[in-house]
């Protein structure tokens, strides 16, 4: 039978069954020993006779000046237990200078993960990281005791427990503690001690608030340069919804769009929302009808005004539909095709989707119900086991651990500028597509997974310098959470940050080793465009153009707006 770690991994528990062995056989050789005495010495005191089985243990064996021959169980007593006074002293050593020894391990460490904090997500996370591959030192209140991996005890906060988990030597750095504050000021602090050791690190914060989240993403964006450390902060509603419609995303049902209900406006049950509609556009961008999406609780209609606001998109891609009373109350409407229950009491999420029979006519894992405190129940309807104890309805349910879901290290790597990206390069390849480039012509013509990493590269850069092109402008960053301006840019400011832009891709691939060419060859690196922006022809200038005009578009997809400072 296997354990569950502090870290939640599986072990099994080799030195528990040692010691109940050991322990096993101390008390036989014990009771061995005092019968044995007392068939080879007959007469004696009780007490004697027990103070002289205990002195086995000791080495002691006062019947051997008489010498023998003993009885077998005294012999077999003088041997066990000498062997289970070494297996004391050497357990007692391994105890002694374990702490030492994980102090060691971690001074030792190269190229290791930090994960700070106690929490699940903490937890959970250390398990995942370990699991891919990585050595993680985790950064914990508590002790610095126990199986599991490498830990350190301490505040994350103080720059001396960060050294002591060896943060000038870390690939990454996760805080995940319950303090959004505290969990900036650890990624802050990570940034100082690796700056000032000469290393690359990427740090991430755990932020509980989606709004501050965008907040600080926008204010991270936003720098005039690039700071040296991949930072970024993250949102567990937000990852795990992306997890959870990455896994199974929208189909249209029949021709048409599939009817999605949403259960609960939390932040889960937003993050659910946004996600669909984005998932929904980018699968079926050409001319598909929009998605019909009904959105249950008690503030449903200010919820989509405020969700509308923060990402434009969604008027052009969903038609909603806000219903304010009981959710029986659409009893009477055609039958959903997925459903997402995302309340926060998760015993009143299940019991809606175990009591609502209504809401079972959707297919396979349609009815989604969102579990993290009570997640030993998803192993009851079969979770990761494969062994039900309940009926998941045939399969219609899905009971989905947010925070499980979140802590996929891939899925929090994949941070803002990375998202910016991937959007810069859809917005490009629909604006080439729609002057007649083909693949065949143009090899950035492709899907995002299918574009060569050199391009990815490019397109990282870019999004990277958005802060700094706006700060040429007198331009800022802000995340759209409440009512506001956006501002457009004029003509003689898209001529400027045009120009900027071709001016950072042109130093950027000199630098790279591309050169000049009348014809594009990327195997040999050569391109037309490596030339002063003077001397560009008219279409490629006008690329760079539609690039600037689509900025606000692009950033508006991720939330944030552009406002005059």
């Amino acid at each position: 039978m296997a354990v569950s770690a502090p870290d939640g991994s599986a072990r099994t528990p080799n030195f528990d069954v040692l010691r109940l062995v050991f322990a096993g056989i101390g008390v036989l050789a014990l009771i061995l020993g005092y019968v044995g005495l007392a068939r080879f010495e007959p007469g004696q005191r009780h007490v004697d006779l027990f103070y002289s089985a205990l002195q086995l243990f000791v080495l002691e064996f006062a019947p051997a000046e008489r010498g023998g021959p003993y009885p077998v169980i005294l012999e077999v007593a003088r041997f066990a237990a000498p062997v289970v006074t070494i297996y004391a002293f050497v357990e007692a050593g391994r105890l002694i200078f374990a702490a030492e020894v994980r102090r060691f391990r971690v001074w030792s460490a190269r190229g290791h993960v930090i994960v700070c904090g106690d929490t699940l997500l903490a937890t959970t996370l250390a398990r995942r990281v370990r699991a891919a591959g990585y050595r993680v030192v985790a950064v914990r209140a508590g002790g610095d005791t126990g199986p599991g991996p490498l830990r350190v005890a301490g505040d994350a906060r103080d720059p001396d427990v960060l050294r002591a988990a060896g943060i000038a030597r870390a690939q990454a750095l996760y805080a995940c503690t319950d303090d959004s504050a505290a969990n900036t000021a650890i990624a802050l602090a990570a940034r100082r001690l690796a700056r000032a050791a000469g290393r690359p690190l990427a740090a991430y914060a755990q932020v509980a608030d989606p709004d501050l989240s965008l907040a600080l993403q926008a204010r991270y964006l936003g720098l005039p340069q690039p700071p040296g450390l991949r930072l970024d902060f993250f949102n567990v509603d937000d990852l795990a919804a992306r997890a959870l419609l990455g896994e199974e995303p929208l189909r249209a049902v029949g021709g048409r769009p599939p009817r999605v209900l949403v259960v609960g406006a939390t932040a889960f049950g937003r993050a659910v929302l946004v996600e669909v509609a984005r998932r929904w556009r980018r699968l079926y961008a050409d001319g598909a009808d929009r998605l019909p999406l009904v959105l249950v609780d008690d503030d449903a209609t200010r919820t989509i005004e405020q969700l509308t606001l923060r990402y434009p998109f969604l008027t052009q891609t969903c038609h909603f539909t806000p219903h304010e009373e009981d959710l029986s109350a659409l009893r009477s409407s055609l039958p959903f095709d997925r459903v997402f229950i995302c309340y926060d009491d998760e015993e009143l999420a299940l019991k809606t989707a175990l009591t609502a029979e209504w809401l079972w006519y959707g297919g396979s894992r349609s009815v989604v119900v969102r579990l993290d405190r009570l997640a030993a129940l998803r192993e009851a309807f079969g979770g990761t086991s494969g062994d039900p104890l309940l009926d998941e309805l045939s399969g219609t349910l899905r009971l989905y651990g947010v925070v499980e879901g979140a802590s996929d290290p891939a899925a929090i790597g994949d941070d803002l500028v990375e998202r910016l990206a991937r959007v810069i390069h859809d917005s490009y390849e629909a604006a080439r597509r729609r002057h007649g480039d083909r693949a065949d012509t143009n090899p950035s013509i492709v899907a995002w997974e299918e574009l060569p990493e050199t391009l990815q590269r490019a397109n990282r850069a870019q999004a990277q310098d958005i802060g700094r092109k706006l700060r040429a402008v007198g331009c800022m960053l802000s995340p759209r959470v409440g009512p506001g301006v956006d501002y457009l840019l004029g003509e003689g400011e898209v001529d400027r940050l045009a120009i900027m832009e071709h001016e950072r891709w042109y130093a950027e691939r000199v630098a790279a080793g591309w050169t000049f060419a009348d014809r594009r060859d990327d195997k040999r690196r050569l391109h037309p465009s490596l030339r002063d922006w003077a001397e560009l022809p008219d279409d490629t200038r006008q690329r760079n153009y539609d690039a600037i005009r689509e900025l606000p578009a692009i950033l508006a997809d991720a939330g944030f707006r552009i406002v005059r400072m």
